[in-house]
């Protein structure tokens, strides 16, 4: 079974907090990984109950031991999330899920002034040519992003999610013992974990460079202005290594993890990987230029600062290498900035931010 054959990473707190405090469960079903993360509130003050994570390609792989992308039955997931709940001692069962990027459509549409309760029905005829699914088979959520309902025209952010998609984490939860209260696109959860100064007047990008794909969403005064994803991401930068040195899927992590984009002069030939990894990354940069210059012909406005997130924006050489190449200041996401936990584990929880920044963003929602 899946589950004999868990390792977690996971933190107890036997006793750590005596105090009754409201808890709730934040988890990202990703394509490599499943990661939970539970935080509680007690006043102003959250902190971090526990973490735990799985990683799915262990069970998916291909040529050169490569992964595969995560097919995974809700039952096989949430036999892993019942595991994963067991062995870290979770207690609360109120718990939210994150849509992929790949789930999620998302557009923007102009409307004309209305009252507020006009804007469903609005919103539903002026989206249907965008939406490339019957609108009777997805679910709609929609946010006023410019403009003040009834007294101006208005610009609307619409996200459209498969119904298809809702049954599967809704059977997940059910499987798994646990309360859904919401689903959310993984965006919206990332960039309230990762973007910590989104309430000023910066226009900030937010690159998530995943194992499957890189989304490039842009905020300003911390509310999503618009995302864009493709199809380039950490895995292509593995398989091109892979196949081009014959070496396997773990030394390949490896040797990302240790040499990356790490000038050449540096290394040894046979550490020298920057050369095989510039080709994919530049494409990487020039679909965030391509979203930086929409942006800037629809709004008038540059990006000001980028935060990166995702495994692979901890590679040794990346932060520089776009810093150079994007000409704007970067920072990596430290997620669990502003989260109360034991000291011993600062530097650990600090490497862990740009990966755990979804489940993150979803328990602070629900410690709203």
């Amino acid at each position: 079974m899946i589950t004999d054959e868990i390792e977690s990473k996971l933190f107890k707190f036997k006793n750590f907090f005596r105090i009754r405090r409201k808890r709730f469960l934040g988890i990202d079903v990703g394509a490599s990984f499943i990661r939970v993360v539970e935080l509680s509130r007690k006043g102003q003050v959250i902190r971090l109950n526990n973490y735990a994570e799985f990683k799915l390609t262990d069970f998916n792989h291909g040529p050169f031991n490569l992964p595969a992308k995560n097919n995974l039955s809700a039952k096989e997931i949430s036999d892993i999330i019942k595991t994963l709940i067991k062995q870290a001692g979770i207690q609360t069962r109120e718990v939210a899920f994150s849509i992929p990027d790949f789930g999620s459509f998302f557009t923007k549409i102009e409307l004309p002034e209305m009252d507020k309760d006009e804007i469903p029905q609005a919103v539903k005829y002026q989206v249907r040519p965008y939406i490339p699914l019957p609108l009777d088979d997805v679910a709609l959520d929609w946010s006023v992003i410019e403009g003040q309902p009834s007294k101006t025209p208005i610009k609307v952010l619409v996200v459209a999610i498969p119904a298809n998609m809702i049954d599967h984490y809704q059977e997940i939860a059910s499987r798994s013992g646990l309360d859904l209260k919401f689903l959310e696109p993984e965006v919206f959860s990332l960039a309230r974990a990762s973007v910590k100064d989104g309430r000023d007047n910066k226009v900030i990008a937010l690159i998530d460079i995943g194992a499957w794909s890189t989304t490039c969403s842009v905020l300003e005064k911390g509310i999503l202005k618009t995302s864009h994803s493709f199809n380039i991401a950490g895995n292509d930068l593995t398989k091109v290594i892979a196949r081009s040195l014959n070496i396997d899927y773990n030394k390949v992590e490896e040797m990302k993890r240790k040499y990356g984009l790490l000038p050449s002069e540096e290394l040894k030939d046979s550490q020298n990987i920057r050369k095989l990894l510039i080709p994919l990354v530049g494409s990487i940069l020039q679909e965030t230029k391509k979203a930086f210059h929409n942006y800037y012909l629809e709004e008038g406005k540059e990006v000001e600062k980028i935060v990166l997130a995702g495994g692979v924006s901890l590679m040794p050489g990346l932060k520089e290498f776009f810093s150079v190449e994007l000409k704007k200041p970067i920072v990596i996401a430290d997620s669990f900035l502003n989260i109360v936990s034991p000291p011993i584990l600062a530097d650990v929880l600090k490497g862990m931010g740009p990966y755990y920044g979804i489940a993150l963003g979803l328990a602070l929602k629900g410690l709203e």
